[in-house]
């Protein structure tokens, strides 16, 4: 890869950590039991002593919560339950304070139920009777009026749904209660850049856009989607279909650049560049970049547990991010969110420590989801008690597949009684049983061992050496128990090696001085916990004999 920049160069967002807030689960200010913003104000300087530059916040707008904010009633205020207006424009200013950008997800698709325009749509009063995506459906055999098409919800069962008001289906790809948005409508295309240019307006440094696949389908309803072979599931469910209509659809994609134009205009403003980052699972991600949008990799999210931890599955998917960028482009990493199992649940333990070497010294912006820095495990949630639709829907014996609460609990500040979450008698999600030894406070205890938060910090810091923030990487050993890899930057005199074990076995008296490390020794920067005890940072090492046990990470700074 070539490195072409500098640290002097480099844009904001790619010199930075991302950090994704889930604001119902990260920290409660009035006792209620789910988080709010003055609670993530109160929180700030958790990020400065991190050395996380920006943080993404998922969805905190007026909502029903049938999504938990991803079914929007107003896209220009902030729910209740969170907090004001007010709030909001608190918490840009004290993050500004400290150098903390804030992102704010943005949720194109599709709205609540509830809201206005679709009120009036239902209504057909112009200029919103087009807004959304209606059709008469066909008749079937019987002489009943059925869906125009077989196209399947992404929370499974049919896409479309039946408004008796207006005697239409309208298309919705998640909940019923999420009418999707008519992106063929200009009218919907200016509102959706005005919602964007209000939350600029309010001090906002980017965008992380939600759901982008689905923004667009095809403008003929009739159409029915095929089979997918490759999959045996109950035909009510997504993947049975191949989404050929509904899913990226190239009519679609322009629609990023005009949320781009909207940004760049406040860059024109105040010389501040607007960061956009896209949420996108599928193949041929690296097409939004054309239009200002960057895609995250969910390589390390999805693939890598189908494919299984180790050095091979590691080298693999990095080595493909890497050689699929477009000439000049910049990668992304991102290993947990809102959606997915944590990596503790995945991996195991004691690969936390691990996969946040790997997160933090790859070239790339890294995107940390709230809890992982900590090494924080997913909570145990029953079917009576399940929060999330996703797994309501699937019922009794199908909901701990698809149910997210498991990887939203909240977030393990301390000790105290619900982890120092909240003051209220209970939670909207229960706090982990390991909270009075997994937590933030514990953690950074000076005095303390080696911890996750400990590892972090010092990652964090190390990230902003030229070597790190844009220097090349180099693949040193690619095999089942082993991945390591050099980073320098030709311009500056360091060059680190970067030594994994994520496989099953412990690898012992390993020699990696050949080509194209070439060095008999190094120095000690970062070491998780694993590492064989008589190592410590700081210390001299030779690099003929190392023993690394799974779940072992180590940075070296070569001599």
């Amino acid at each position: 890869m070539s490195h072409k920049e500098t640290p002097d160069t480099m844009e904001w967002w790619k010199k930075t950590i991302v950090y994704q807030i889930y604001p119902r689960s990260f920290q409660d200010s009035n006792g209620d039991g789910i988080g709010d913003i003055p609670g993530i104000i109160s929180r700030l300087d958790h990020f400065t002593a991190c050395g996380i530059g920006a943080i993404w916040l998922s969805p905190f707008y007026k909502s029903p919560m049938l999504d938990f904010g991803y079914d929007i009633e107003d896209f220009r205020d902030v729910d209740p339950m969170f907090g004001t207006l007010r709030d909001f424009d608190q918490l840009v200013s004290e993050a500004h304070r400290r150098d903390i950008k804030i992102i704010v997800d943005f949720v194109p698709g599709h709205t609540s139920d509830r809201h206005l325009w679709f009120q009036k749509s239902v209504r057909r009063e112009d200029p919103y009777t087009d807004f959304y995506v209606w059709h008469d459906g066909k008749v079937d055999d019987t002489g009943k009026r059925v869906p125009p098409n077989n196209w399947i919800s992404v929370f499974g069962g049919p896409a479309w749904a039946w408004n008796e008001e207006r005697g239409q289906f309208y298309y919705r790809p998640f909940m019923a209660e999420q009418p999707k948005l008519n992106y063929r409508c200009p009218l919907v295309v200016k509102e959706m850049k005005d919602v964007v240019r209000f939350w600029m307006e309010h001090g906002a440094d980017g965008l992380r856009v939600d759901a982008i696949s689905q923004i667009m389908e095809a403008a003929d309803k009739t159409l029915d989607e095929p089979r997918n072979l490759e999959v045996d599931c109950p035909p009510d469910q997504y993947e049975y279909l191949n989404h050929i209509y509904t899913a990226m659809h190239p009519d679609g994609f322009p629609l990023v650049q005009d949320w781009r134009d909207v940004l760049d205009e406040f860059q024109q403003k105040d010389g501040v560049i607007r960061f956009m980052v896209i949420e996108v699972y599928e193949a041929g991600r690296n097409v939004f970049r054309q239009y200002g949008g960057i895609p995250f990799n969910m390589n390390l999210v999805d693939d890598l547990e189908k494919m299984g931890l180790s050095g091979e599955s590691l080298g693999q998917l990095i080595r493909e991010e890497y050689d699929n960028l477009p000439p000049g482009a910049w990668p992304t990493f991102v290993i947990g969110n809102h959606d997915r199992h944590r990596a503790t649940a995945k991996f195991g333990r004691q690969y936390a420590d691990l996969l946040n070497v790997l997160l933090l010294t790859l070239k790339g912006t890294p995107t940390t989801y709230y809890g992982e820095e900590i090494g924080m495990e997913e909570i145990s949630v029953s079917y009576e008690d399940t929060q999330d639709p996703f797994g309501k829907n699937m019922g009794p014996s199908r909901y701990m597949v698809y149910s997210r609460d498991p990887c939203r609990g909240p977030m393990q500040w301390d000790d105290a009684a619900h982890a120092g979450f909240t003051t209220g008698d209970r939670p909207w999600l229960p706090v982990h049983s390991n909270y009075q030894t997994v937590n933030v406070k514990i953690q950074s205890d000076d005095g303390g061992p080696l911890s996750s938060l400990k590892i972090y910090k010092l990652l964090a810091k190390l990230r902003q050496e030229p070597a790190f923030l844009c220097g090349d990487v180099e693949y040193a050993v690619c095999d089942r128990d082993v991945f390591a890899y050099l980073r320098q930057h030709p311009d500056y005199k360091d060059r680190y090696l970067v030594l994994l074990n994520p496989g099953k076995a412990a690898v012992l008296n390993l020699d990696i001085t050949a080509s194209p490390v070439e060095a008999q020794e190094g120095r000690v920067v970062v070491c998780t916990p694993h590492v064989d005890p008589s190592m410590t940072i700081g210390q001299q090492v030779k690099l003929n004999r190392l023993n690394l046990k799974p779940g072992d990470g180590l940075v070296v700074r070569l001599d």
